[in-house]
């Protein structure tokens, strides 16, 4: 499971470096409204987006680090956010999204306004990836 849960962040790592090179990224800042494209993993590396779960999600963070999420424009969660840079991780260090505390630490990559969030304490956790809402 550890060897699937690898794969998959690789995937998203090599994913992400691999759009437009070359280009720097038009920002690299966490702050402001990120609406949810799709989600992978689990047990069976199921596919999830909008279309086939039928809602919508999206994160708000703001610059007193506060953040809301929101499903189907409703506020599922909010609170206080902070982001660790720099976490020794193999095969390289990560910057972690922490939200309030809950458990739920993701690694963060911002590339080209694409957000993409991993589970990094649950064995068999799913990649989600957010564009930014202009």
């Amino acid at each position: 499971m550890k060897q699937f849960l690898l794969m998959i962040t690789a995937l998203i790592l090599c994913s992400a470096s691999a759009c437009n090179k070359g280009k720097l990224p038009a920002s690299t800042s966490v702050m402001g409204q990120w609406r949810w494209v799709k989600s992978v993993g689990g047990i069976g590396g199921f596919t999830i987006t909008p279309q086939s779960s039928g809602f919508t999600q999206r994160y708000q963070f703001n610059d007193d680090s506060t953040f809301r999420f929101y499903r189907k424009d409703t506020v599922a969660a909010q609170g206080k956010f902070s982001i660790v840079r720099n976490i020794k991780s193999n095969p390289q260090p990560i910057d972690v999204l922490k939200t309030g505390g809950n458990g739920f630490d993701q690694s963060l990559l911002i590339r080209n306004d694409t957000l993409y969030l991993h589970d990094i304490d649950i064995a068999d956790g799913y990649g989600s990836i957010y564009v930014r809402i202009k």
